[in-house]
């Protein structure tokens, strides 16, 4: 008389949450292996919550691998690199695997916890009816969340799995109860909605009709009555577990956190394995830059950052969680280093307004030259849109040069110095220090006091850069430098009317600035940039009023003041666009700087004793629009001989 049979410990299968997606599914029916099915889906992925989508190919679930020559073809094509099977040594000597060599195998009894050696079932009174036979697999179910044992080793389990790389097959022998805790608990993960879990539970019974019905066929009546509650997966089954752990832990989430013991960066690690979110929180509202951010925060799911236990894949998930990105989104694209080019750009801006007390030989005789020490100070802020976060510009430099008056028509100018830049934006921090060399002249067709006249400036520059990028969200800093090159030039031609008390000089021209800047790896964060190189033109047309006053003395010292106003108009796109890379995936960032139009308005006095002159301006500038204003000074102090 029969006396007792094995009953395996029950397992929940599990679906995944949310309605079908329309992305066919390859979901390999092995001849020799009737349960063996992805977990993402059987014809089709399904969505999740937060607007996820189930991977296929990477979690499979089965019963015993006995594969025919043709499954073993497929299941070659699947790109599985462990095995997972978690029978006992007696279940595994009588219903062995197929040789499947190449792939790692990794031996996990979870029924042995509970024994405390290797068998094959729980001995259990043989029962009477289908009734009691039912009973037992609901204890078995109840079992799974309650025996510490049992817990112990599924947490062995899927902690292992979050370590592995390639596809996954997991496995009891008949890839219904075990196996189906297994799959409930990683689909729960996933963020499955509790009918997908129940329904992926009961497909166990159309995956396996065909071997269940044989089984019930050979056996006598009174056995098949018994015998059949322990072949089919039971609704009742699957609840009863789940019953046990909501009953114990207040959810099947801190069944898996409190009772499995699985910490948060492998429940994390587990579900970017298995979801590829199509929607990040508010990304589908972003514009500019931002927009660039979430993207290659998004298209970093399929990188090696995610699915394995990263400050990036943590971040992500928990953003996911959380329903919010952060501001890690502003961030990430490196709008710092167009900002940089930007202002490098329109640095010959500023290097003129500096050099126009200084380069005035109006005051020189023929033939008489002055040697000259200028510092500067400037500041600009740039305010924040839809397309990029604000910024700011300081600036601070020296130049020393010298200049000459040729004869009444001809004067020139040469100077070296060094400027040193400070920027912030987006989280992030940049120093662009620059050396500059210049050289200029003005010719007066009559003379350099009245009349029409035509002045030439280039300069070139060596720039030294680095930057600083706090990305927030636990990702660190990303910091870089490189070396570029800076050249420009500017050609006017204008006019100097002399009245009474004052002489005006107007002009128009145009300049020409072009910037490269070498590319460079940022370095520190999992999300260090690849930067590309920046090569940058700029042109833009000017337009300039200077008024000099006539000078007067005010006891042993000549005093001169002067204003000045001045528009310029760039013909080129205004905001600078820079490039990186991360995992193949590019970004593009904008400057905050995005006006056509500046203008400007100073004022400065000078003051003369003798060979020597003290110079101090201050001037104000502001975009079209008023999202970029800011001002600047200088002192420059002089020697004529």
């Amino acid at each position: 008389m029969i006396r007792y049979i094995p009953i395996p410990v029950s397992l929940l299968a599990i679906v995944i949450s949310g309605t079908l997606n329309a992305a066919s599914i390859n979901s390999s029916m092995l001849s020799g292996v009737d349960n063996f099915r992805d977990i993402a889906g059987s014809t089709s992925t399904y969505e999740i919550s937060h607007g996820g989508t189930m991977r296929s190919g990477v979690f499979y679930r089965s019963s015993a691998l006995t594969l025919t020559e043709a499954d073993r073809n497929i299941f070659d094509s699947l790109g599985i690199t462990r095995i997972y099977d978690v029978r006992t040594l007696k279940e595994i000597a009588k219903t062995p695997n197929t040789n499947t060599d190449g792939i790692d195998y990794t031996h996990i009894n979870v029924i042995m916890a509970v024994l405390g050696r290797d068998d094959e079932s729980l001995p259990v009174a043989m029962p009477q009816s289908g009734e009691e036979t039912k009973s037992l697999m609901l204890q078995a179910n109840v079992a799974f969340a309650n025996d510490a044992g049992l817990r112990t080793q599924f947490a062995k389990l899927f902690n292992s799995m979050a370590l592995t790389d390639g596809a996954v097959v997991f496995h009891c022998t008949e890839g219904k109860d075990r196996t189906g805790w297994i799959s409930m608990v990683l689909l729960n993960i996933a963020g499955a909605d509790d009918d997908a879990i129940m329904a992926d539970y009961l497909a166990s019974n159309e995956y396996s009709r065909e071997h269940i019905e044989a089984t019930i066929a050979r056996l006598p009546p009174r056995l098949a009555e018994i015998y059949t509650p322990f072949l089919y997966a039971d609704a009742s089954y699957l609840q009863a577990g789940l019953d046990e752990a909501i009953r114990l832990y207040g959810s099947v989430d801190n069944y898996i956190k409190e009772g499995l013991g699985l910490s948060q960066e492998t429940i994390y690690v587990l579900r970017s394995q298995m979801v590829q979110y199509n929607q990040l929180p508010g990304q589908q509202a972003l514009r500019g830059n931002a927009a660039q951010g979430a993207a290659l925060l998004n298209a970093l799911q399929n990188s090696d950052l995610a699915g394995r236990y990263t400050a990036y894949n943590y971040y992500l998930q928990s953003a996911i969680d959380r329903g919010s990105l952060g501001g890690v989104e502003s961030r990430i694209g490196g709008q710092i280093h167009a900002d940089t080019a930007s202002y490098l750009l329109r640095s010959g801006s500023r290097m003129e307004r500096a050099l126009a007390p200084n380069v005035d030989s109006r005051r020189l005789r023929d033939g008489e030259g002055k040697l000259w020490l200028t510092a500067l100070n400037g500041y600009l802020g740039n305010e924040s849109s839809d397309k990029a976060a604000s910024s700011n510009e300081h600036s601070t430099g020296t130049l020393l040069g010298y200049t000459q008056r040729v004869n009444a028509q001809l004067s020139g100018y040469g100077t070296l110095g060094y400027s040193w830049g400070s920027l912030g934006s987006a989280g992030a921090e940049a120093d662009a220090n620059t050396t500059i060399l210049g050289a200029g002249a003005r010719y007066a067709f009559e003379d350099l006091a009245y009349g029409p006249f035509a002045a030439a400036d280039i300069h070139a520059g060596w720039v030294d850069y680095s930057s600083t990028r706090r990305l927030g969200g636990a990702l660190g800093t990303a910091s870089g430098d490189t070396h570029g090159q800076l050249f420009g030039g500017a050609l006017r031609l204008g006019y100097v009317n002399q009245y009474e008390m004052l002489s005006i000089e107007s002009s128009v021209g145009a300049r020409l600035t072009h910037l490269h800047m070498n590319g460079f790896r940022e370095r520190g964060s999992e999300l260090a940039l690849n930067v590309d190189r920046i090569s940058e033109n700029r042109s833009g047309g000017l337009a300039n009023i200077n008024i000099i006053f006539h000078p007067f003395n005010s006891g042993s010292w000549t005093v001169t003041p002067a204003v000045s106003v001045g528009y310029e108009h760039s013909f080129s796109t205004p905001s600078v666009h820079t490039r990186g890379q991360l995992y193949n995936y590019g970004i593009g960032q904008r400057s905050a700087f995005n006006s056509h139009n500046m203008f400007n308005a100073g004022a400065s006095i000078g003051v003369t004793r003798g060979s020597f002159s003290l110079n101090i301006g201050g001037q104000a500038e502001a975009a079209s629009g008023g999202n970029s204003h800011g001002f600047s000074g200088n002192v420059s102090l002089a020697y004529a001989f």
